[in-house]
């Protein structure tokens, strides 16, 4: 995976938990939180994930 793939994919899991967790404040859904919160994991995990060395 390229390094500007890698900085999209976790642009858009960010900007999609910020989305999610706008929309479970304003319905009361708490299942748009749980998924703000699944997808910010997915963020940082995917941030702090160590290079493999080549």
């Amino acid at each position: 995976m390229t390094k500007m793939t890698k900085t999209l994919m976790l642009i858009s899991l960010i900007l999609l938990a910020c989305v999610c967790y706008f929309i479970g404040t304003v319905k009361g859904a708490v299942a748009f939180i749980a998924l703000g919160v699944i997808l910010e994991l997915g963020f940082w995990l995917g941030l702090l994930k160590k290079k493999k060395s080549a």
